[in-house]
């Protein structure tokens, strides 16, 4: 059994659905994912500041054709500093570059991202490469887009895969003190694996770390704690219309 309930948001967008905070002094903390900090989410994150880590989630393709709806990435930039600078911790912060494209411009893109948050300070990253699920494939022809991994490919290529490795590398070597993580990326060798609940974010939170057997994969490859407990009331697809997502 799990020493600590630690509250996640992994049924939609915790800027846009309000409903974890209500249900805050059910756990011991949470991480908070979201695309959009909006002003209503700004102060819930503030009233809850030393109990909650927020994975801000920046890929670089906010306001174009395959994110349609994200804000663009320098509005969602200053909408995280504007929160930093009105009180929430810095350490809390997790930039989540999730996910990554792993084509020239989808790493470029990615590379944006790096830039601008090493250089206000940021120290924590995440990342993925995208899963190009058929319902995306179909919505990346819709669109008049490549599809990253050709009509019938579902992950990247081992090339495609040492392209963004070379992508975190690059950022490592520029920015030393930099953490870059994965869950669920067995292919890439670059970031520390660990969940995206880990004894880490625990320790953060001023909670003890877990016992080592305490992890629970939800699905292939996932070390995450097993401590989870879902915080959003209803598990509902978020206006976000990106086309790579799992959702049909």
């Amino acid at each position: 059994m799990a020493s600590y309930k630690i509250g996640i948001t992994e049924a939609g967008d915790a800027g846009l659905d309000l409903s974890w905070e209500p249900k805050m002094d059910r756990v011991d903390g949470a991480i908070l994912v979201t695309k959009q900090i909006t002003p209503s989410f700004h102060d819930a994150a503030l009233r809850n500041k030393s109990r909650v880590i927020i994975h801000a989630t920046m890929t670089g393709l906010g306001g174009t054709a395959i994110e349609p709806n994200v804000p663009e990435l320098n509005d969602e930039f200053r909408a995280l500093l504007d929160l930093v600078h009105d009180g929430f911790p810095e350490k809390h912060v997790v930039i989540r570059v999730d996910p990554i494209i792993p084509t020239e411009y989808g790493i470029n893109q990615a590379r944006k991202v790096f830039d601008l948050a090493t250089d206000a300070g940021f120290e924590r990253f995440r990342v993925s490469v995208v899963d190009m699920y058929p319902h995306a494939r179909k919505r990346f022809q819709e669109a008049g887009l490549a599809v990253p991994y050709g009509l019938n490919g579902f992950s990247p290529s081992p090339a495609q895969l040492k392209a963004v490795d070379g992508l975190l590398q690059e950022v490592l070597n520029a920015h030393p003190g930099v953490r870059i993580e994965a869950c669920a990326e067995p292919g890439l060798k670059v970031p520390v694996h660990c969940g995206c609940v880990s004894g880490f974010d625990i320790a953060l939170l001023g909670l003890g770390f877990p016992e080592v057997d305490e992890l629970g994969p939800q699905r292939k490859n996932c070390i995450c704690y097993s401590g989870k407990q879902e915080l959003l009331a209803n598990k509902t697809q978020c206006g976000h219309g990106c086309l790579y997502c799992y959702w049909k």
